[in-house]
Formats: C-alpha cells, structure tokens, sequence
C-alpha cells in the first residue's frame, strides 16, 4: 500500500530488495546442491552404486557452485520458472558430463543412453518444482511474520549472562616490564 504521496518510501524498497535477493540465493543454492545431487542419485544407479572418486566429486562441486552463482546472479535464469528448469537441466548436463568421466572406465556401458538423459530431464523438472514451491513458501513465511506484530518490549533480565571474574591476576603486569629491559644478541662490546 503507498502512502498518501504516492512514494515508497526507502526503507520499503530496501526491505523489497533484501528479499528479493534472499529469493534469488534460496534459488540458486538449491538449484546448485541439487544438480550435484540429482547427478550422483543418477549415476549411482546408472552404474549399480559406483563409488564416487574425489576428484569427480570436487569437480561436481565446482560445477554445482557454478550453475548455483549463475541462477542467483542472472535474472532470466533468477526470474522464471522456465529458466530455473533451463539452469537445472544445463546443470544436469555438465554433472553428467563429469561423472561420465568418472565412469569412462567402464567399456561395457554406453554413456549417453535415452534412459540417462531422460532421468535427468525428469529430475530436473521434479527438482525445479521442489524449489518453486520452497520458494512460495519463503514468501508466504516472511510475510506472515511482516504481519504479525512485534513484541513492544523484551522481559528484562536482571543479572549479566556472564559473571564477571572478581579476580584479577597481576603477575602479567610485572612480568610485561622487566621483560623490555632484557637483549636477545651479545653485549655491545663483544660485537665490535
């Protein structure tokens, strides 16, 4: 609702833009942690439980905080449920590219089968979902919370949370002076 003015006032718009960029990070980390996941849950079973190499898995990691910085940081991708499906399936793709180079190994299976790219199709699909309806409900919680009203005053709390220490040691405080005084090289005389 805009004041009688007609201007929103800049403490509104800050409030907009905070939560926009909240939004676009929940998106992009989850469109990121989930490209990572969907492409080990896919070749885990593509490949009967294979274990995963660390190299692969660092690779993965990397390319799943790509895919996530992009989606936060580009708005088609930030905007659209048609781009975060895009982001997904793009991310979908180069996790199984690099887990193909883990499995490139194994002679006897075909990498590029209809059934692997179609499960990933269809996990990203699914996965774009789960996160349009995580936003919604990121919305649908913060405003709840801008309506609800605030507490006018906190209980008051008596006593400090911490007890303060009544003692205080001084032997630092002699120990500090009488170490200035003290040289770590030979005497004067001796070095000329």
């Amino acid at each position: 609702m805009l004041p009688p003015s007609g201007r929103v006032s800049a403490r509104a718009q800050v409030s907009t833009r905070a939560r926009r960029a909240a939004v676009a990070r929940l998106r992009g980390a989850s469109a990121g942690s989930v490209s990572g996941a969907l492409s080990i849950a896919a070749h885990g079973w593509a490949a009967g439980g294979m274990p995963v190499q660390s190299s692969t898995l660092m690779l993965l990691v990397a390319a799943s905080t790509v895919v996530g910085a992009l989606v936060a940081g580009l708005a088609p991708l930030r905007t659209t449920a048609v781009g975060l499906v895009a982001a997904l399936w793009g991310g979908q793709l180069i996790g199984h590219l690099v887990m193909s180079a883990d499995m490139a190994q194994m002679h006897d299976m075909p990498l590029w089968t209809p059934a692997m790219l179609g499960a990933h199709l269809v996990g990203a699909v699914c996965a774009a979902v789960v996160i349009l309806g995580a936003e919604a409900a990121y919305r649908i919680g913060t405003a709840v919370m801008r309506a609800l009203p605030v507490p006018v005053s906190l209980p008051a709390v008596d006593e400090p949370i911490l007890p303060r220490s009544v003692h205080r040691d001084r032997v630092i405080l002699r120990i500090f002076p009488t170490e200035t005084f003290r040289t770590r090289g030979p005497p004067l005389a001796a070095s000329c």
